[in-house]
């Protein structure tokens, strides 16, 4: 499968998506802050215009219109700053007196001029008939949109460099990873399948991804050397029953004599092994595929054990051998009684047979807060501790051993379907196997 170039990643999309709504946020903001900026100096231009306004006029009212004219002239010649007040006198008949402003018709009051000086007037038409009008340069507020207007211009160049530089660094970094995913798996694909996608334990989703794909080439590496092993196992294992079962049937072909009973029971005895490991193989299969677990119900797991290990005491005692309870809890857990029974009874022949002569197996059963543990330990020779991981794949036999080697590749399975954990421990001496169940299972 070909990665996606960088611009066509999901990750740059993202990017490009979140970088479009910052640019609309930014502008929205400066927008909104030009409004409430010019706002407030208009405002505050109106305010000062109006004071002015009410000073003239009030120099008219108590002096006359020669002083108003006098003061208003006066005010031109002192304001030349460039934030200064602008005057305008205009007589009844149109004629501006003064200073340089067009002439205005009525109606009165606030009027802003647009242009390379755009400026803020406030008339009044006074009782003589003579208008008087205070006016502000608002080129501040032209200055002002100008900045604004580069500001936004400006961050927004520099939100999209940054955005898109970023996008594509975010991009290719998730891009190498994916790529690293992708080339592990082509070539877990391929056969290596030691191979594992290489983590940089940092937390993130990626590396939780990898831990899970990871976990998953774990049990498909485990499956298919349980298949390598199985084919091993069938192979060598029927190799033995079929050519002891075509050489009796060879001498019985050749012989002369009526076929003796025990012979056509030897052969029926040589089948039924055959059969038995396939019988071994479909339920392994099956225990496997996790389908069984549809049929799980409450099992009493200490009534279970009682049962059994009464059953099994009388063979035990008349091979010489002793089967006995420990600590047995009250403890019910969800599963299948018939595949908990067979566990049971497969741990309890394996002790038997493996655990020396006379052996001594006993069974316990003890429950905490977080787990449930199920024990059968025998006083035997033990197993090494670099063989308890192979003690449980299909075929693996230990010396001297007559089993078909699945019983505790079925122990290990009917373990794993009820969510439990099988342990060896050194039982000093003897091996004690442990399986460990969730206390949520009660």
């Amino acid at each position: 499968m070909r990665l996606p170039k960088p611009f066509d990643s999901a990750t740059f999309r993202l990017t490009g998506l979140y970088l479009i709504l910052f640019v609309i946020s930014v502008s929205v903001f400066v927008a909104l802050l030009f409004i409430q900026v010019q706002k407030v100096l208009e405002h505050e231009t109106r305010s000062q215009i109006t004071i002015e306004t009410n000073l003239l006029l009030f120099e008219y009212r108590e002096d006359g219109m020669d002083e108003l004219l006098e003061e208003t002239e006066e005010r031109i010649e002192k304001s030349r700053t460039r934030d200064r007040f602008i005057y305008m006198v205009q007589n009844p008949s149109g004629r501006v007196i003064f200073d340089k402003v067009e002439p205005v018709n009525a109606p009165y009051g606030w009027r802003q001029t647009k242009g390379e000086q755009p400026t803020l007037f406030f008339y009044t038409q006074l009782e003589s008939g003579f208008i008087l009008g205070v006016g502000k340069d608002m080129g501040v507020l032209a200055t002002l949109e100008r900045a604004f207007e580069q500001t936004l211009f400006w961050s927004l160049t520099l939100a999209l460099v940054l955005g898109t530089s970023g996008g594509l660094i975010l991009s290719r970094r998730t891009l190498s990873r994916l790529e690293s995913i992708n080339r592990t798996a082509k070539a877990i694909g391929a056969g290596q399948l030691a191979l594992r996608i290489p983590c940089r334990n940092n937390g993130d989703e990626l590396d939780a991804h990898c831990n899970t794909l990871n976990q998953m080439f774990d049990r498909i590496e485990q499956l298919v050397n349980n298949v390598r092993q199985v084919s091993t196992g069938v192979a060598h294992d029927l190799r033995t029953p079929l050519a002891r079962l075509r050489g009796r049937l060879e001498t019985l072909q050749n012989s002369s004599l009526p076929i003796p009973p025990e012979s056509l029971e030897e052969a029926i005895g040589e089948v039924d092994k055959i059969l038995d490991i396939f019988a071994a193989l479909l339920r392994l299969a099956e225990l496997e595929a996790g389908s069984l677990r549809s049929g799980f119900c409450p099992v009493k797991l200490h009534t279970l054990i009682q049962n059994i290990t009464e059953a099994y005491q009388p063979i035990a005692e008349d091979d010489g051998n002793t089967l006995k309870l420990a600590t047995v809890d009250d403890v019910s857990i969800a599963g299948d009684v018939n595949l908990l029974q067979q566990l049971l009874a497969n741990l309890i022949e394996n002790a038997l047979e493996h655990g020396g002569k006379p052996s001594e197996v006993t069974i316990g059963l003890q429950k905490s807060r977080k787990k449930i543990v199920l024990s059968v330990a025998d006083r035997g020779p033990g197993v090494i501790n670099e063989e308890h991981s192979y003690i449980v794949k299909p075929f693996h036999r230990l010396e001297n051993s007559n089993g078909t080697g699945m019983g505790l590749a079925m122990v290990s399975a009917i373990t794993r379907l009820h969510d439990g954990t099988l342990i060896f421990v050194d039982n000093e001496p003897g091996l004690r196997c442990e399986i460990h169940f969730p206390a949520t299972s009660r």
